[in-house]
């Protein structure tokens, strides 16, 4: 983990957490390791680029 890296606190309902944590350990990965991934991923799809139509179709 990066040195400028900084820590971010959510709740989450327990079965959410129960079903990340059963992935993280079939997939050999933290939980967190998996939410990072997520929301880097979400993050991206939002930054799409300019010609792409928005939800209006324009």
């Amino acid at each position: 983990m990066p040195d400028n890296a900084r820590r971010l606190t959510i709740l989450i309902d327990p079965e959410t957490k129960k079903k990340l944590e059963e992935l993280a350990r079939k997939s050999d990965l933290t939980v967190s390791q998996i939410l990072r991934k997520l929301l880097k991923n979400h993050l991206k799809d939002f930054a799409a680029p300019a010609d792409k139509p928005d939800a209006s179709g324009r």
